[in-house]
């Protein structure tokens, strides 16, 4: 990295973002331009990986540019693995703290002494993940697009560029949940630490690449790993956690990003009980189901959002209890186990990432499709978001699907 690019993101004080509250590195030099992050991801892009050493493992480490991929790289380097940095260069923009992501990467790369390669996946993250997020809304559905990223590009395009590429036998990411060894092969079970466990958005990951996945944070806790990463003194040890998307900009709700290109559709707000019109919206896919802020709606009870109706252009509203429901379906089912299952069984399920889970009885159905039915109602289920089936004892993720 020359000493421009080396001076580009420095250490320095934080300032907390307006709009989420997410704290955002304030940095003594221009925020990287586009032209910046361009320069450095061609740099790293050109580069041949060089031969594995002999007597050891080569792991592509997929750099973020935050502390928990830099301090993977760290601990597998410190196991003795041969460890080389990829980056997916993701987005064009230059307006966000995650834009120094490439930057930073390429930094801690050079701090390990390890190589750094970036692989230009704008377009297939466009196509995949933004325009998706686009389109579930447009359809009234929440979508979930970082667990879509971690499938398509973490172990999808940088999975196979890893092997095919730089000679990888394995990929490792800063996600906190662990690869258990067990007498009828790997599964994806918890972190030590609940609080950050991340296993619900790895619901997609298959046995061949759960097989080929190494996760050492794990077995840490947070300030564990910031405490290493700043033993080390590396320059993301003091990075905040990401807050929110990372293509939408700084300071932009997603509704006012999404009114960019969901062209607005009004129609009403109904009760759901009386039918009685409450008031009117401006498009429905500023709702999402659970939603109470921004009904805009005077009413002598609370009222939630009960159900999103694009094709006729309403919104459902009512009382907290008319979201609660026993039963789903879920499509496009994937099972991190060796065969997956054909008869009802009993686990534990859960339907969005801060949720906890809670017992149900799982019924496979054909076409990759399953049902669920809880032991008690659940509150706001809502399509686009991710269903999570664990074992009974809350230890390992089964698999999951797109909520119907």
């Amino acid at each position: 990295m020359s000493d421009k690019d080396k001076q580009l993101v420095l250490d320095a004080p934080v300032r907390e973002d307006e709009q989420e509250g997410a704290v955002c590195p304030v940095v003594a030099q221009p925020m990287p331009t586009p032209e910046d992050v361009e320069r450095i991801a061609k740099q790293a892009g050109k580069k041949k990986a060089s031969p594995v050493p002999k007597n050891k493992t080569r792991v592509a480490v997929c750099m973020s540019g935050g502390v928990d991929s830099s301090a993977t790289a760290y601990l597998l380097m410190e196991q003795g693995y041969d460890i080389i940095g990829v980056t997916g260069w993701l987005i064009k923009s230059g307006s966000r703290c995650c834009d120094t992501g490439m930057v930073d990467a390429a930094r801690v790369c050079e701090q390990l002494g390890i190589e750094h390669h970036a692989v230009d996946l704008r377009e297939l993250f466009k196509s995949e993940v933004i325009d998706q997020f686009h389109q579930s809304y447009s359809k009234g559905r929440t979508p979930l697009p970082c667990s879509v990223c971690n499938t398509v590009i973490k172990w999808g395009a940088l999975l196979n560029y890893g092997r095919k590429h730089l000679d990888a036998t394995y990929v490792a990411t800063g996600h906190y949940a662990r690869v258990i060894q067990t007498p009828d092969g790997k599964r994806l079970g918890r972190a030590r630490d609940p609080k950050k466990d991340q296993s619900y958005v790895l619901w997609g990951l298959t046995m061949e690449q759960l097989d080929a996945t190494l996760l050492p944070l794990g077995d840490y806790t947070k300030d564990e790993i910031r405490s290493i990463a700043n033993s080390q003194k590396l320059a993301t040890a003091n990075r905040p956690d990401s807050q929110d998307l990372c293509f939408i900009p700084i300071g932009t709700t997603p509704q006012q990003y999404l009114a960019n290109f969901i062209v607005e559709k009004p129609g009403p707000i109904i009760h759901c009980e009386t039918l009685e019109i409450l008031g009117y919206h401006k498009g429905t896919h500023n709702y999402t189901i659970g939603q109470r802020k921004g009904l805009g709606i005077a009413h002598p009870e609370p009222l939630y959002v009960t159900n999103v109706d694009p094709d006729t252009r309403v919104v459902y509203a009512g009382p907290k209890e008319a979201l609660l429901r026993k039963e789903l379906t879920a499509s496009d089912v994937n099972w991190i186990m060796p065969t997956a299952p054909v008869g009802t069984f009993r686990a534990r399920a859960k339907i969005r990432y801060n949720s906890p889970t809670e017992e149900a009885t799982i019924y496979p159905m054909e076409g990759n499709r399953v049902r669920v039915v809880f032991d008690e109602p659940q509150p706001a289920i809502t399509p686009g978001q991710v269903l999570g089936v664990y074992d009974e004892a809350d230890d390992v993720i089964l698999g999951g699907g797109w909520i119907d």
